[in-house]
């Protein structure tokens, strides 16, 4: 018999675990029972809105949600995850100062996200750049307005375009978007750089399968072709990149490209602390669960969002997705709490009511209750069902004032070096 209350601790704070948190706020009220949430920010990134921070569409710290702020009785303890000691029940963990700490659980969520999949091709890991966290979108803007400066000087057509060529590898959701969305921002910029023409920007997505979002349709993702590339992005289907250079990257049809930019969105991995744990993994090293959400032989562990492989009826796993990754938290705590009250859980049982991809340049493709929409409508579908869902009704207005200032005035060019701080100019004191 414990003398101490049932120790929840919820490892990772993305949308999975935020939610599960937020949502056993409500189911454990009257319960004898803590719950800890451990991440490494004490903020989430509203990833679907990430590409447009990148574009400078949003304020990037416009989609970001506190999570002191979302979360209400729960504790946030904002330290890197070291281990997970799976005998001891305990989590050693370091915070940004100080000296590590450990934290014992009774119930472990573990709910650590995915990190970017950079395979071992030469110059990938030295050039290529991610965008998956806040730091990576508003360093790629950065990046992007660097690179307009630059061919605003060159000599000619063939270095401006070398300048301003980016390179998204992967054409899934992210890829697409990111692909669409520089595409229009590029265009748009140009017009504050005398020098630039049109004819100067290359956006290029390159994609290893015969289509692009093959994880939809084959209608749909025709249609998101004909967008991108009635827009001027240039698709590359069946190729890969087999080398990336400083200035460069080459094909595996031994094409040689110039460019400066490569945007690598083609896939995720598990997080790499998984594999030091005598936990059962799939094949691509991501957490194996029952249909409750239970990892699979452990009455105490449970696995949701990125890391976990989640099966529906049919065998199939769950896209790892933001509105999958929140129905799965909400659906964990549920189960939590009836497990605490030793009630029987119930299995995930969660049907798609459609998919959505935005496109960039305001225009979207999306499959909802199966009518097909394209273009605009589409777009300004996405949005609305994403500001429902932002967390807050300040947030949501936020985000409601960027989108429609983005509507009436132009996005604004100015490199923000979060990342490259220079040295303030100063003289010797006398």
């Amino acid at each position: 018999m414990t003398n101490h209350p049932t120790r929840i601790v919820v490892l990772g704070g993305g949308f999975a675990g935020a939610y599960c948190v937020k949502q056993l706020e409500k189911h454990i009220r009257a319960r004898d029972v803590t719950v800890t949430l451990i991440n490494d920010r004490n903020y989430f990134v509203f990833t679907p809105m990430l590409v447009e921070a990148a574009t400078s569409a949003l304020e990037p710290r416009h989609v970001i949600v506190p999570l002191r702020g979302f979360l209400s009785s729960s504790d946030l303890l904002m330290a890197e995850i070291e281990n997970i000691n799976l005998n001891s029940q305990t989590v050693t963990v370091q915070p940004e100062f100080g000296d590590p700490m450990t934290v014992p659980y009774d119930q472990l969520v573990m709910a650590m996200g995915s990190v970017t999949r950079m395979p071992v091709i030469p110059g990938v890991q030295d050039y290529a750049v991610g965008l998956k966290t806040l730091a990576d979108a508003t360093a790629l803007r950065d990046r992007a307005i660097g690179m307009l400066e630059m061919a605003n000087i060159a000599p000619d057509h063939e270095h401006r375009q070398s300048w301003l060529t980016f390179a998204v590898v992967g054409a899934g959701y992210t890829g697409v978007e990111t692909a669409g969305e520089f595409n229009a921002f590029l265009k748009e910029a140009i017009r504050d750089y005398r020098n630039v023409r049109e004819s100067d920007i290359r956006v290029m997505l390159i994609q290893r399968s015969g289509r692009i979002l093959d994880m939809l349709d084959e209608a749909m993702s025709e249609k998101a072709s004909g967008v991108l590339q009635r827009n001027g992005v240039e698709i590359r289907l069946n190729e890969s990149v087999s080398e990336v250079f400083e200035t460069a990257f080459t094909l595996n049809s031994g094409e040689k490209i110039d460019s400066h930019t490569v945007i690598w969105s083609a896939g995720v991995a598990p997080p790499p602390l998984l594999k030091d744990l005598d936990l059962p993994l799939n094949g691509h090293g991501y957490l194996q669960c029952e249909r409750d959400l239970r990892v699979k032989g452990c009455d105490h562990i449970w696995g949701i969002g990125d890391c976990a492989s989640n099966l529906d009826a049919n065998g199939k796993a769950y896209p790892p997705t933001a509105q999958h990754a929140l129905r799965e938290g909400r659906m964990a705590a549920r189960n939590l709490a009836a497990a605490i009250d030793g009630r029987p859980t119930h299995a995930l049982d969660y049907r798609s009511k459609g998919t959505m991809a935005p496109l960039g340049g305001r225009q979207a493709i999306a499959n909802v209750f199966g009518m097909r929409l394209a273009g605009f409508v589409a777009w300004f579908l996405w949005r609305t069902v994403y500001l429902t869902i932002m967390p807050g009704y300040g947030r949501k207005l936020r985000v409601a004032m960027d989108w429609t200032a983005d509507l009436f005035f132009r996005r604004d060019y100015s490199q923000q070096n979060f990342h490259s701080a220079k040295k303030t100019p100063s003289s010797p004191s006398e």
